[in-house]
């Protein structure tokens, strides 16, 4: 008798197993990972001859939230106060005011861009397989700026890892710090986009008092749960290797965003809050972060996975000039906001500009799009195709130049005397 429970150990057992292979690999070709693993989940059901989903939108809606949460865990427990403090302000003004900027500036050009379809007709508009068109509302064009509004710092860093003699150690810990910090906003203004469509806000002040909720809760309880985790970890054995605390961080993670969510927070910035203050605790040693990698990488691959088995090739075509055109907008959008966020800092014009094209998404654009997959509204079966075409616009045209972009940084760094190597930086 078939039983489903094993099918799919099987299935995501061996996809595991293959994104694995294919990390080396697309290391070798100097390409990200991520690019040939969201390859493969999309061939695979085509590959087995199967032309309906192996999961339901939302058992990946609730795989991949599950994800989500461990990866935000995962950038607040790596995120450094003390090794950042250099580019903190810097980050910080990148992550938040940036984010609000890029997605922002993405919401009018996407807005503006509908509002000449419907006026002339030679504008790209979203569209699903059957022909039916989606112009960009507001709550549309919001949500498409805030889902594609984060970077992905493990993307880009595991392109720059071979070459980081060329970058400024610098300008590497800024690119990891926004990838950190911005991620939690994104979340935040795509869930805003999303009630805004269900018709859930009616006023700015509903709006503002709903957000402010979401931030309020999730942060204290984030906060609580990490100090009772830091009260636990404390004790010496659990500092040791292989103690078992990532077990202890698991554990009080999943029941900290539980209640963050039952009590009306945001169970995503329950998990980032929690990771920062467990983090960057004097008590606690960094080998848990070490420890809880493991979990982390296996959270973000299976978010890909899902979205690789629940989109057809034949979905993703009928959007791939509309996600382009969103794409450059994107991109636009984020030269913009990296020269005005930086304008007053110690970074260089070249450096800027690389920081702006450095930023490549990932699993959280992924994760919110299976979410709007999941929810009532008409455009939400749309976002997982939508969301794989962007993202692997950017692995490709991003990942592909990343490395010229970097000889090219360094060359102008060079010129004006101010490179330092990475790895000699202190």
């Amino acid at each position: 008798m078939e039983n489903p429970t094993y099918v799919y150990m099987l299935i995501f057992g061996g996809l595991l197993l293959l994104s694995r292979l294919l990390e080396h690999i697309a290391e070798s070709i100097k390409l990200p990972g991520m690019l040939l693993i969201l390859v493969m989940g999309l061939l695979f059901p085509d590959f087995l001859g199967n032309h309906q989903s192996l999961i339901t939108i939302s058992q990946a809606d609730s795989i991949a939230t599950l994800g989500l949460v461990v990866i935000l865990f995962y950038g607040g427990l790596t995120t450094r106060w003390s090794g950042m403090r250099h580019v903190l302000t810097s980050g910080l003004r990148m992550a938040t005011l940036g984010c609000l900027i890029t997605a922002g500036a993405a919401t009018a050009l996407i807005y503006g861009l509908s509002y000449l379809h419907l006026q002339f007709q030679f504008v790209p508009v979203l569209k699903d397989a059957t022909g039916n068109l989606f112009p960009a509302d507001l709550p549309l064009a919001l949500f498409l700026g805030a889902m594609l509004c984060s970077t992905d710092a493990t993307a880009v860093l595991s392109i720059l890892r071979p070459i980081a003699s060329k970058i400024p150690e610098k300008l590497l810990s800024l690119i990891e710090c926004e990838s950190g910090f911005n991620d939690p906003v994104a979340v935040i203004l795509a869930g805003v986009a999303l009630a805004l469509a269900k018709g859930h806000l009616e006023s700015p002040i509903v709006l503002i008092r709903a957000v402010g909720l979401e931030f309020v809760v999730g942060a204290l309880i984030g906060w609580a749960g990490a100090n009772l985790g830091i009260y636990i970890l404390r004790r010496e054995h659990y500092l040791k290797p292989n103690s078992g605390s990532e077990a202890i961080c698991l554990a009080l993670l999943m029941l900290s965003a539980a209640t963050s969510f039952l009590c009306g927070g945001s169970p995503l910035l329950c998990a980032y809050v929690m990771g920062c203050v467990i983090g960057n605790s004097d008590e606690i040693d960094c080998m848990i972060a070490r420890e809880f990698a493991i979990i982390n990488r296996a959270s973000e691959l299976i978010v890909l996975i899902c979205l690789g088995l629940v989109v057809f090739p034949v979905a993703v075509w009928p959007v791939k000039w509309y996600a382009l055109l969103i794409f450059a907008v994107t991109m636009l959008s984020r030269l913009l906001m990296t020269f005005f966020t930086l304008h007053r800092s110690p970074f260089k014009a070249a450096e800027k500009g690389f920081s702006a094209f450095a930023g490549l998404r990932g699993a959280v654009p992924i994760a919110i799009a299976l979410e709007a997959a999941a929810s009532p509204v008409a455009w939400g079966p749309l976002m997982p195709a939508f969301a794989l075409a962007v993202v692997l616009y950017g692995l490709v045209f991003q990942g592909y130049f990343l490395p010229a972009a970097a000889d090219i940084l360094a060359k102008a760094l060079k010129g004006n005397g101010d490179l330092v190597p990475s790895e000699q930086a202190s």
